[in-house]
């Protein structure tokens, strides 16, 4: 049931430029160091869109992101890595693809389901 519904929803976009304002951390694993979008990115307005179809009506707090490291570093270590990183800022990304991942068990253990190019 959710493939068709993702399929409908990804088909009618057109590729976009995805842009990052700023590299950051957090103390959690899977949002250990991670580049920031900027408020009233595409995705947020994706995800409202996404909200609606799939009737999913939740107080969590949205935050678009890229993972560049999952990890339980301590913020000094973390902070070390995010110093190595040579990266301009703002940064763009062409996003052209949606892609459904099966997130089951760790990160080892995740696997692709479906693949969405774009219109």
């Amino acid at each position: 049931m959710i493939k068709p519904k993702m399929e409908d929803f990804f088909k009618e976009l057109d590729p976009f430029d995805m842009d990052f304002s700023h590299i950051g951390m957090f103390d959690t694993y899977f949002r250990s160091i991670v580049l920031h979008t900027p408020p009233g990115s595409v995705l947020e307005n994706m995800h409202t869109r996404a909200k609606v179809l799939f009737h999913k009506d939740t107080r969590d707090v949205f935050m678009p992101h890229l993972s560049l490291q999952y990890s339980n570093l301590d913020l000094s270590q973390k902070r070390r890595l995010m110093e190595d990183i040579d990266m301009d800022f703002p940064l763009s990304v062409r996003i052209k693809t949606a892609v459904l991942v099966e997130t089951n068990g760790g990160p080892d253990q995740w696997r692709e389901i479906l693949r969405i190019p774009f219109n």
